[in-house]
């Protein structure tokens, strides 16, 4: 009998040996592949499906910091004599919270948006660190949840990119390879976030790369359709923004397109240079003021300027809305795209986090708004929603550098065909307007989309342009 259970002992070893060597190989093999086109697929899915569990993470937490803040505004204002002053104050504790975190937990990790992306591809051979994902989530979800002037794609697109570079860190991936995998986790945020998978990739193209090439076209497609997929799968797939009226845009329409896309690229500069110059005087104006205490000051201020429009409030996209619904009320429209580069730049100037995209898409949809509102007027039969759209594509194609981006991402974001052709024929004109005026944009590749136009003589001046982040 012990003779058998021996013989049986040693056939169970000799099994378990087995297949433990063919485990071994089978796992060397599979990391192995990770150089090779199959192990950037791979990458790519992975990356898209875990940037789009991010971004859900990222919105749930949102959410519960809308609802602390809200409850914090309701007690406040219910007190006596402080009811105007709780938003302000909202703002400024958001603010303080941010700066907290930056000088605590986060002081060694530094990095901001579309520049601290673009860097990593460019000079840092894709190397972003992982707590700088983290450190994006909380402080962007603190800053807008309290009424901060930002967006939420930068540091969706910072989060994204970075989640990607830690990826391909540790599986020990090649610098080219860690670069693309940035790129697609960029494309993957912004799919993601705005539900729009092929504005996504060709932001990434036209924002985050500057060009396209073979092998770059791959990881950041396949990373963007998986992350609209994921989102869409817990958040549904309901369009962000509502569709406009129908409208039949005749040939001769397109004269008056191109007057409103000239005037939304005039509109552009003004929303370029009104958050440059906030955004550099509240940081020469901070300059001797403790770190931790900037983003409580932009949080007042910024807070302020919500109390006299809560459209400038970044959790929603209603004021959008009821602009492409039309039903718009004409004087706030044009006080809140007055003050709307201010506030973002009050909130990034101060150290509070947030981006630059969907503030531009605000600003260029109540411009479009007013313009409509105004030619209904003089022409009737327009109707203000069209230009709502067509302007909030031409004012991101012009602040961005980047109009097929605009036109596609505002076309699957109002899940309406019949305005591409609007859209896209807009875009141009605007962009025409900025470029001529020499507009520093927040496009980080400018400079090299300039110099290119320089070399190609499709350029009438050669001034030398300054960088996006001297600008920013």
């Amino acid at each position: 009998m012990k003779q058998y259970v021996d013989r049986f002992t040693q056939v169970l070893q000799k099994g378990f040996r087995y297949v433990t060597q063919q485990a071994a190989l089978t796992g060397e093999s599979i990391f192995n592949l990770r150089h090779t086109d199959a192990g950037l697929i791979l990458s790519s899915v992975v990356i898209g499906m875990s940037v789009g569990v991010a971004i859900v993470v990222f919105h749930s937490i949102m959410i519960g910091f809308e609802k602390f803040f809200s409850f914090i505004f309701d007690e406040t204002a219910a007190v006596p004599f402080v009811r105007f002053f709780a938003l302000p104050l909202v703002a400024g504790l958001g603010g303080l919270g941010v700066g907290i975190l930056n000088n605590t937990i986060f002081q060694e990790t530094h990095g901001h948006g579309f520049e601290s992306v673009v860097e990593a591809i460019r000079a840092k051979g894709g190397r972003l660190k992982g707590r700088l994902a983290v450190q994006t989530m909380l402080n962007a979800a603190i800053s807008i949840s309290s009424g901060g002037g930002g967006g939420r794609e930068a540091p969706t697109i910072l989060l994204g990119s970075a989640l990607g570079s830690r990826m391909g860190q540790a599986v020990d991936l090649k610098s080219y390879q860690l670069r693309l995998l940035s790129a697609a986790g960029a494309s993957a945020a912004m799919a993601g976030i705005f539900n729009a998978p092929l504005g996504g990739v060709i932001f990434a193209v036209e924002v985050i790369l500057g060009k396209l090439t073979l092998v770059s076209i791959m990881p950041v497609v396949l990373s963007a359709v998986m992350a609209t997929a994921t989102t869409r799968f817990f958040l549904g797939n309901d369009p962000l923004l509502i569709q406009p009226p129908t409208i039949s845009v005749h040939w001769y329409d397109y004269f008056l397109l191109a007057v409103v896309g000239m005037l939304s690229g005039f509109a552009t500069i003004y929303f370029l240079q009104a958050f440059r110059l906030t955004r550099v005087s509240m940081r020469r104006w901070l300059s001797r003021i403790e770190p931790m205490w900037r983003p409580a000051i932009g949080g007042l201020i910024a807070g302020t300027l919500i109390a006299i429009s809560k459209d400038l409030l970044e959790t929603t996209y209603d004021p959008i809305n009821k602009a492409i619904r039309g039903e718009g009320i004409l004087w706030l429209a044009l006080v809140t795209l007055l003050l709307k580069p201010i506030a973002a730049g009050v909130t990034l100037g101060s150290g509070g986090e947030g981006g630059t995209f969907a503030p531009a898409l605000k600003f260029g949809a109540l411009f479009g708004f007013v313009v409509g509102s105004l030619l209904s007027f003089v022409i009737p039969g327009v109707q203000p929603g069209l230009y709502a759209v067509v302007c909030a594509a031409a004012v991101i194609a012009g602040s961005f550098y980047a109009p097929l981006s605009a036109a596609l991402i505002l076309f699957e974001v109002s899940d309406n065909y019949e305005i591409l052709l609007p859209l896209l024929f807009c875009t141009m004109f605007s962009i025409l307007v900025v470029r001529k005026m020499r507009g520093h944009t927040f496009n980080p590749n400018q400079r090299s989309l300039e110099d290119e136009a320089i070399a190609h003589g499709t350029k009438d001046y050669t001034q030398p342009v300054k960088r996006t982040s001297e600008f920013l």
